[in-house]
């Protein structure tokens, strides 16, 4: 399969209509987009939880046929997340969508140890980024869920991402792992945590990822400023499919400079659970939230394919 290279690849891409399970429904800018992708085949079924009435008046607003909205009555947000939760878990939707409703919530329904969703040893956070200034998708994690993690997160975090770079059609997916320096040092853990990365990916223990660093993010990001740190035989220097960065403040900033000075388009997902999750917060813009979707869609579909 031919890798996606942008957003506008990926809508346009043939894959299985999935249905979502929204979490908080009364909210007129979440609806309108699941309401986009609906009209366009990407997705075929809708479930929302959340006040009957209110997410009524709201379908209404938008002109959108109520006939095509799964109603399910919540009048708490923990309801809410609950049912959307329990949707997924049950088999009628292949994604998790939040809307109108509190982040810690929401997290604490999919982590629930008797009716949560979680696979992975944790979850992990990835925001995908299109800009004219890299010739292809480029995904930076964590940014929003761990805030410190250590060897084992860090791997963890890595191997999370496998479903979504499958569905993009990467492979191997090249992972830069960013610090300060190239150099190994005790000073600097980001540069020991990736140096054992390597090795682990190196000894099998990552499969699908061929992963290198330590990288200053000039070299890591720059096939010219690799080449001008000797740099030029690494596989992943200047042409990463992902980025891990050592903590949670540096990956988060990172990605808002690149959203705000770069100029990005971005879509980003929640991993780690049974299904992807989107995560958007209610100040983000309608490409952004259909993104998301486009991302969640195509990988939830792949999923059901495996």
């Amino acid at each position: 399969m031919k890798p996606v290279k942008n957003f506008k690849d990926l809508s346009e891409r043939q894959i299985t209509a999935s249905a979502v399970s929204i979490a908080g429904g009364a909210d007129e800018a979440v609806l309108s987009c699941v309401q986009t992708l609906l009209q366009a085949g990407i997705i075929g079924h809708v479930i929302v939880s959340g006040p009957v009435q209110e997410i009524r008046k709201r379908l209404k607003n938008i002109n959108a046929d109520r006939n095509l909205f799964d109603i399910r009555d919540s009048d708490t947000s923990r309801a809410c997340a609950d049912a959307a939760v329990a949707a997924v878990k049950e088999g009628e939707a292949e994604i998790l969508m939040k809307g109108h409703i509190e982040s810690e919530i929401f997290l604490k329904s999919i982590l629930d140890k008797e009716s949560g969703i979680r696979l992975s040893r944790l979850l992990s956070n990835i925001t995908v980024f299109e800009m004219d200034s890299y010739h292809k998708l480029l995904g930076i994690t964590d940014n929003a869920i761990v805030p410190d993690p250590d060897f084992d997160d860090k791997k963890a975090i890595i191997e999370n991402t496998l479903p979504l770079y499958s569905a993009l059609g990467v492979e191997p997916v090249k992972v830069g792992l960013v610090a300060a320096t190239e150099k190994i040092t005790d000073a600097l853990p980001a540069t020991i945590d990736a140096e054992n990365l390597k090795a682990a990916c190196g000894n099998r223990q990552l499969k699908g990822f061929l992963v290198d660093g330590p990288f200053g993010y000039d070299a890591c990001i720059s096939k010219e400023a690799a080449e001008n740190k000797n740099l030029a035989d690494s596989p992943v220097a200047g042409d990463p499919d992902l980025i891990l960065f050592h903590n949670l403040e540096t990956a988060n900033a990172v990605g808002k400079a690149i959203k705000f000075h770069g100029g990005a388009k971005s879509g980003g997902l929640l991993l780690g659970a049974s299904v992807p999750v989107t995560f958007n917060s209610r100040s983000d813009r309608a490409e952004r939230r259909i993104n998301s979707l486009l991302l969640a869609c195509a990988t939830g579909s792949s999923a059901a394919h495996l």
